[in-house]
């Protein structure tokens, strides 16, 4: 429920009146012998220069319903005022103390009389920067509780017009909110500022900590601080009430940690002049958000010129709001320039799928002029005007094989990843990254040089899979117009630099559930009896059947290791080979007695990427990874011969090897658990063609 705040304090422009005001105690000129009570003092409070001295950083000291402040004050006394308010608390004890490097601490006693907030405000009459305002809340048994205003809060009028322009009407930081509002009083209406706008916000999600207002002239900055009470929805809204004018409404959403993110248009569209300057730094004069458009556009006053939108059709995108982004100044009349810069931000929202030509043209003055400059073009609008995507802009989504989900980076990940491309005849230079070879893909849409991929005889680009996640993997490429791997990478052109592109990865889960060294229908059997209810078919190494990779296996997992051991098999039955490994062993133990000698077979079937690993007692797992124990990789299978690689777990060897299909060979691969107490493997392969389905198992 929304409830109209009202401003119960304000404190007039002119500070050389401030002695004058009723609610406001001058600063007493008291030396450090003197004090304006005969009352005791505590013994916490400061009592000379070097006891005050040590409060200079904690200079606020809260003790029931006492407050002790000490301000710094450098050269005279006269140049500083110091005022609180009256109706909330009195003056127990005031007193300077000095010493000869003209720095003077001035150390203040009130006490609480009444419940409700109130202000301390200590003012450098010729410095603002070193002025100090103090907020507190008092309850019913007058005990005080300070308020503490961020360093960031503005403070007096020109720290509020700075802070207008840094960071716009609201600003979060350290889970509170500030919210800073830039009000005008003619000085020809009668009556108070306060009874011109109104402030609301939402009393069951916030808190209003601290609300002031700050003048100058006709001027008026309204600032107010907010804290989060309870998750939810929140919303702030000032009106002015005297015009009949939209108000300015923000929304905010806090979780329940209670950490608080806007979610309005300011969110992402800039609403003042620094924000503004630093998206054109950094390139962004077209900004998109879901399916938002904004465009910065700047002028200058008094040249007459102006941008003028030209759209192909209305029925796709239409204004839904103008942002004035200039830098707020505030001139008297007699010293108020000329001309100026004026920012806008102009905010299009669509309204339908479809390829949308919106452009904004700044032209001169003058009917046949050519325009000075242009921004927008061709944009494709997707997802039920969800997405808008630039010209130059690809939609990078990296999905999950199996669960066609996008893929979750773990949290010790930032979620970017890597695409490698080739134009032409361009190579790619691992030692020196040129730009126009990869793209480091931090957000769904990216930046791809696709106007020049697209219209190259040949390009190619593939995922970088080193880039992934732990146990997800990626073999295709993407060339021509084609993948060579069925749908790993799908590319949807909208036009000739705009494209959706999808990649499908796939999780690692080795199969291997009994742990017997190789994904089989044994696998499949155990995990659909276990799943079933039989106690006795745990799987004994169950992440291995975690195909969706959430941390649980259930029938998802079932199904999809189903399609794996199916797609093996169609793949060993189109280009497989059996693989027959004879182990030999024999060895001696630490006292020369003979451990025995033997020798078994294991067949195996293989299809090019098969990768076996070495465990004791010469038995070799397939695809079931196992750290430093990377003996054979199976690299292509042709007619007649079969290129393996043999890597050398101790010192990380990779030598190819090319074998003849059907024979035996000797002193190919060689066991990395040799010893010379114990028993030692070797190992003998034959590589044979399968002759049938059947055969394949």
């Amino acid at each position: 429920m929304m409830k109209t705040k009202r401003f119960a304090v304000f404190f007039a422009a002119a500070f050389t009146l401030l002695a004058a005001l009723p609610l406001l105690r001058p600063a007493a000129k008291v030396c450090a012998a003197e004090s304006e009570t005969e009352e005791a003092l505590p013994d916490w409070v400061p009592a000379d220069y070097d006891s005050a001295l040590k409060y200079r950083s904690q200079n606020v000291l809260i003790h029931g319903d006492l407050l002790c402040i000490v301000s710094t004050e450098y050269g005279e006394e006269d140049s500083y005022s110091f005022s609180f308010q009256q109706d909330k608390l009195e003056s127990v004890s005031s007193a300077h103390y000095t010493n000869d490097n003209q720095v003077n601490f001035r150390v203040d006693v009130l006490k609480a009389i009444a419940p409700g907030s109130a202000e301390v405000y200590h003012m450098d009459c010729a410095i603002d920067q070193r002025s100090k305002l103090y907020a507190f809340s008092i309850d019913e048994d007058l005990n005080i509780t300070g308020i503490g205003l961020p360093n960031w809060f503005p403070t007096y009028f020109d720290s509020a017009l700075s802070f207008y322009n840094r960071y716009g009407k609201t600003f979060v930081s350290g889970g509170q909110l500030c919210t800073v509002f830039h009000e005008t009083y003619p000085a020809e209406l009668s009556g108070r500022v306060e009874d011109c706008y109104a402030l609301a916000y939402s009393e069951d999600t916030l808190s209003c900590l601290f609300t002031k207002r700050f003048s100058k002239g006709n001027n008026w900055f309204s600032v107010s601080l907010f804290a989060p009470t309870a998750p939810g929805e929140a919303k702030i809204t000032h009106k002015e009430i005297t015009q009949d004018v939209s108000p300015y409404e923000y929304t905010f959403s806090i979780d329940h940690d209670l950490n608080i993110r806007e979610t309005d248009l300011c969110a992402w569209v800039p609403d003042c002049y620094q924000e503004f300057n630093a998206r054109l730094r950094n390139g962004s004069a077209v900004l998109t958000h879901g399916g938002d458009i904004a465009f910065l556009l700047e002028t200058t006053g008094g040249t007459g010129y102006a941008w003028k939108e030209a759209v192909n059709d209305p029925a796709l995108a239409g204004l839904t709001a103008s942002i004035d982004c200039s830098p707020l100044q505030i001139y008297s009349d007699e010293a108020r320039p000329s001309g100026g810069q004026n920012l806008e931000a102009r905010v299009y929202r669509t309204k339908k799928d479809g390829q949308l030509e919106l452009r904004l043209d700044l032209m001169p003055p003058g009917r046949d002029a050519e325009p000075a400059d242009s921004l927008g073009g061709i944009m494709q609008i997707t997802d039920q005007a969800g997405m808008v995507l630039l010209p130059g802009e690809a939609r990078i989504m990296l999905l999950n094989a199996d669960t066609g989900q996008p893929v979750v980076f773990p949290f010790d990940q930032d979620g970017s990843f890597y695409i490698d491309y080739l134009i032409g005849e361009e190579s790619l230079d691992p030692e020196n990254f040129n730009p126009t070879k990869y793209a480091e893909i931090k957000a769904a849409v990216t930046k791809l040089p696709l106007g020049s991929m697209f219209a190259a005889e040949e390009y190619s680009l593939w995922m970088n899979p080193d880039s992934l996640p732990q146990g997800y993997y990626f073999d295709a490429v993407y060339a021509n117009g084609a993948c060579d791997s069925g749908d790993a990478i799908e590319v949807t052109r909208y036009t000739d630099d705009i494209a959706d592109i999808t990649i499908k990865v796939q999780f690692a889960a080795e199969g291997d559930i009994n742990h017997d060294g190789a994904f089989s229908i044994a696998d499949v059997v155990m995990l659909q009896r276990w799943l079933l209810g039989t106690l006795e078919a745990a799987p004994k190494k169950w992440k291995a059947g975690d195909f969706i990779n959430d941390d649980r296996l259930d029938a998802r997992d079932l199904t999809v290791m189903k399609r794996r051991l199916l797609d093996r098999a169609a793949a060993i039955e189109e280009n497989g080979l059996r693989l027959t490994l004879h182990t030999s062993y024999s060895g001696y133990g630490v006292m020369g007695q003979d451990l025995g000698s033997g020798s078994f077979d294991k067949e195996y079937y293989v299809i090019e990427g098969d990768a076996f690993y070495e465990t004791y007692g010469g038995h070799w797992f397939q695809n079931v990874r196992l750290s430093n124990s990377l003996l054979l990789k199976i690299e292509k299978i042709e007619a007649d011969t079969v290129t393996v690689s043999v890597i050398g777990a101790r010192d990380g060897s990779r030598e190819e090897k090319i074998l003849n299909i059907g024979e035996t060979a000797d002193d190919v691969v060689f066991s990395d658990h040799i010893v010379f107490d114990g028993t030692n493997y070797y190992y003998t392969l034959c590589f044979e063609h399968i002759t049938s389905a059947a055969d394949a198992g």
